[in-house]
């Protein structure tokens, strides 16, 4: 990944729903960090979703807005497919101005 791109995907899981036995009832959990010094006006993630053979099903996308330098933003969306296997698609922002390595913190 670029060490200038002001995101951080932190960690993401796929989990079901307690309580419930239904396979269509998971959702994508997890983390991203603003390592840019300043507030992002929106940021966007997308997992791909596959089925038991390996085919794409669908993408799904969560977004937030206003993140603030060193803020993280705990993502949930639900997932309405019988899936086997979920991976990152992109992590995408809008910048507040052009980017410059020098605006991404460190750490």
């Amino acid at each position: 990944m670029d060490p200038n791109f002001p995101l951080t995907l932190v960690n993401w899981d796929l989990t079901s729903i307690q309580g419930t036995e239904d396979k269509y009832d998971k959702t994508i959990v997890g983390k991203v960090k603003n390592n840019f010094k300043g507030t992002l006006p929106e940021v966007r993630i997308e997992f791909t979703l596959y089925d038991e053979k390996g085919t794409q099903i669908a993408v799904v996308s969560e977004n937030t807005y206003n993140l603030r330098p060193g803020e993280i933003w705990n993502f949930e969306m639900a997932v309405t497919h019988d899936v086997e296997k979920v991976e990152p698609k992109g992590l995408y922002c809008v910048p507040p101005r052009e980017l410059k390595g020098s605006e991404v913190m460190e750490g």
